[in-house]
């Protein structure tokens, strides 16, 4: 017996250059739904955590669908809020909605970003002029994101 090769154990390492264009993937969408988020760019070590949270929940290639949409995403940043929506309602347990809730828990325990989840403290007539205003954007973007959903869905000729 002498020492295991990759074919003894059935795993083959992917290239090097493979880890690295994953790797260029996650970052590319770590600043997209940052922005989408809070409106600005993360620090790299934010980066850094996106990458290996979503490395260790998604260890696998995305499923049918997923991976052109989020490539859609890395390819049309501003589809990311429309999507998002849509998949909040057609595909909640999604790598897409997932990814997006990912970030936004990392953004949410960064001391730099916390200020940007906590509430905030208006007039009454404020609070509901906002949620108004709130809820109509909300209900156009998943009405955007549903008519995107199949397109950015499709594979890229």
């Amino acid at each position: 017996m002498g020492t295991p090769t990759t074919s003894d154990v059935g795993y083959i390492p992917p290239a090097v250059s493979e880890f690295k264009q994953h790797d260029s993937l996650l970052e590319a969408e770590a600043r997209i739904f940052t922005r989408y988020l809070v409106g600005r760019t993360p620090a790299p070590e934010l980066i850094t955590r996106y990458c290996a949270a979503s490395r260790a929940l998604w260890p696998g290639a995305p499923g049918p669908g997923e991976a052109e949409r989020l490539a859609f995403v890395r390819r049309h940043p501003w589809s990311v809020g429309p999507l998002d929506a849509a998949a909040a309602l057609l595909d909640p347990g999604g790598q897409l909605r997932g990814k997006v809730l990912v970030a936004a828990a990392i953004l949410e325990t960064t001391p730099a970003h916390a200020d940007d989840f906590l509430p905030r403290s208006v007039s009454v007539a404020a609070l509901f002029w906002r949620l108004a205003a709130s809820g109509t954007l909300a209900v156009a973007e998943a009405v955007l994101g549903a008519l995107l959903w199949p397109l950015a869905g499709r594979l890229r000729p």
